[in-house]
């Protein structure tokens, strides 16, 4: 399958096929016409697949990079030490980057293609259900930094997305159960039939549950790449969820989960989202072993003013009304300061 992100000048295919790694080179060689190329993977993917890659890349000089894997890894810290090895290597401007592995390489090796000789071109390699069917597309990149989850990064499109749903298949449980807090997303915000087919049936992640979901985010993308407005929709979830997440107990899908139930929990409270959505998502979510940590969104909701959706003093709560209508509320910060809920 082959969706089409459609950006202008920086429109790019994302391919989805079993078996894809096996055709790497011809892949890449559609896109790229350089000699040199820089995989950028971690200490888990690395050993299973980056021998692998490299060998498929015959036609190229390859030259690869690892760091540690986990969320830890987006730093700067992490970030330095990239750059440094690829100037050590002697990487040229116009030179290709591989982003091989889950959210955190490919947010962190697009950061780097976007920042290093002030952009390079990269490509996304995807391995884990997370990035494959939600953050190897978009152009979102960045690390965390002062406690905040990708307070710094750039907006930076890749030449291309290659999704090999085999490689879900090395995947551990717990990664694979924390990509399904994304794909539960996806579903509610904008695709019912999605969502019905995981509440209704046990569902195989193939090739066209990825495309579903993808389907999702392309459309949006597409009307708002820069995060200004619609795009916004994609953040369902993530307001509460990421500080949840940074406490340091749950991944990251599964900390959108908790945090989708907060929203809706928050929207039902205001009289703007039919109650029925809570037991409806909690039932699902515990269908596919996401963990429900039962928070209060009012004992937190102070913390979201250092969100990044506070602009200019206003913050954009993602909620829903029901299931595929959503909306944004703005909420200012001294109203955020002093909350309590107005039935």
């Amino acid at each position: 399958m082959i969706l089409k992100m459609n950006l202008g000048p920086n429109s790019y295919d994302i391919m989805i096929k079993k078996g894809a790694y096996n055709k790497m080179n011809e892949e890449i060689k559609a896109v790229y016409d350089k000699q040199k190329i820089y995989i950028i993977t971690d200490s888990n993917v690395g050993p299973l697949y980056l021998d692998k890659i490299k060998n498929e890349l015959h036609d190229f000089k390859v030259y690869s990079v690892c760091v540690e894997a986990g969320e830890q890894s987006k730093s700067f810290e992490t970030y330095k030490e990239v750059l440094t090895k690829l100037l050590d290597l002697e990487i040229k401007r116009g030179e290709l980057l591989i982003a091989l592995g889950g959210g955190v390489i490919g947010d962190l090796t697009g950061f780097v293609a976007s920042s290093i000789y002030r952009g390079n071109p990269y490509i996304q390699i995807p391995t884990s259900l997370l990035a494959q069917m939600d953050s190897s597309i978009g152009g979102k990149t960045g690390i965390d930094f002062y406690g905040r989850k990708n307070i710094i990064g750039a907006f930076k499109q890749p030449l291309k997305v290659i999704i090999d749903p085999n490689a879900l298949e090395t995947l551990p449980k717990v990664e694979f159960n924390n990509g399904m807090g994304e794909l539960i997303k996806h579903g509610c915000i904008g695709n019912r039939k999605l969502l019905d087919m995981l509440l209704n049936s046990d569902v195989k992640i193939t090739e066209e549950i990825i495309y579903e979901s993808l389907c999702v985010k392309k459309n949006i993308v597409e009307i708002d790449p820069f995060d200004l407005k619609e795009r916004m929709f994609l953040n369902f979830g993530h307001t509460f969820g990421h500080i949840v997440e940074l406490d340091g107990h749950l991944r990251h899908g599964e900390a959108v989960a908790n945090g989708m139930l907060m929203a809706i929990q928050m929207g039902i409270d205001l009289g703007l989202t039919n109650p029925s959505c809570y037991d409806t998502l909690k039932k699902i979510l515990l269908k596919y072993d996401l963990p429900i940590k039962n928070y209060d969104y009012k004992e937190i909701i102070k913390n979201t003013v250092y969100d990044k959706k506070n602009i200019a003093g206003e913050v954009s709560f993602i909620l829903i009304s029901d299931f595929g209508a959503v909306f944004a509320k703005k909420i200012s910060e001294s109203e955020l300061l002093n909350y309590e809920c107005k039935n």
